[in-house]
């Protein structure tokens, strides 16, 4: 194998590496998308409980 089919094969493999981590970044943007998401529901679901918890009669015995 000749210096230049050695250069080309590294060129090769970075020009796959870049795709690659292009695809990744991607998937974590969406991963980040969908857990803030999640985290914005949490909020509006613990601020049910909490305005709810507030709404009780407390018993009297």
């Amino acid at each position: 194998m000749g210096v230049s089919e050695k250069v080309m094969e590294a060129l090769r493999a970075g020009i796959l590496l870049n795709e690659r981590l292009s695809i990744l970044m991607d998937k974590v943007d969406r991963i980040d998308q969908d857990v803030r998401r999640m985290n914005d529901r949490l909020i509006r679901v613990e601020t049910m409980i909490e305005v709810a918890r507030m709404q009780q009669i407390p018993n009297k015995n």
